[in-house]
């Protein structure tokens, strides 16, 4: 989780005197639907730097009332198994503990957040709660199909109105659960995403430029089974 922490500093904590910070809760509803291609990487059992491939993408869903915001959002990844070519085989160090050949494929791991927060009042930051669910194209002995959990966070919402403004989020999940073979294995699960948006001209619409990261540690801390998605994406944003 460490490795976020800066990131998030960075982005929600520059002095609040900065034209592109709005301190009070937003007096005005509006809805935003994101559209981004993320160019990222993955790394788990199955790549040690998988690249993220054409059909990735991320979406994200804000409403945001007088005091209250709601956020959905997906971010997919689909990426080649790590291998030297054609023909070639993938050693996987399954979380089960024993390393298997497979012949190599083209796997997705999908992240799905939901969230519901109220404003702070206090350098336009929201504190929420969210349910994440994951899924994948694999699964035992290789990986786990699915993980479900709810967790906690912080973050802060690009205001439309303005020309430049900054966004962030950081969500805790400390116990997301799923099946893997006759087991259910247990999950701490941070998603971060942050950035900033650009209004283009006096439309609606504006450019985002971000940053997503998602780490997965098991319990009991092992290293087994760890994944890490570190994803720079730009993208559209309408909003009404």
């Amino acid at each position: 989780m460490s490795k976020f922490i800066p990131i998030l500093v960075l982005t929600l904590c520059i002095p609040a005197q900065g034209a592109a910070f709005a301190a009070e809760c937003r007096p005005h509803h509006s809805a935003s639907l994101l559209l981004a291609k993320p160019v990222g990487d993955v790394y788990n059992q199955l790549a040690s730097d998988g690249d993220e491939l054409p059909n990735s993408y991320f979406a994200k869903l804000t409403i945001l009332g007088s005091a209250y915001a709601y956020t959905v959002q997906t971010h997919r990844s689909a990426y080649d198994t790590q291998h030297a070519g054609a023909n070639t085989l993938t050693g996987v160090h399954t979380i089960a503990g024993p390393t298997i050949s497979i012949p190599w494929f083209i796997a997705t791991d999908e992240t799905s957040e939901a969230r519901a927060a109220r404003c702070l009042g206090v350098l336009g930051l929201y504190a929420g709660v969210g349910i994440v669910q994951t899924s994948s194209n694999y699964g035992y002995p290789l990986g786990y199909a699915h993980l479900q959990g709810v967790g906690i966070g912080l973050e802060r919402f690009a205001d439309a109105g303005r020309r430049f403004d900054l966004f962030g989020a950081l969500y805790y999940y400390p116990a997301a659960s799923g099946a893997y073979g006759g087991t259910r294995l247990s999950f701490t699960i941070v998603t971060f995403d942050g950035g900033f948006r650009l209004r283009l001209g006096s439309s609606n619409t504006g450019v985002i430029v971000g940053l997503y990261q998602e780490m997965r540690s098991l319990h009991p801390g092992t290293r087994t089974g760890q994944m890490i998605r570190v994803a720079p994406y730009i993208g559209l944003q309408l909003t009404r």
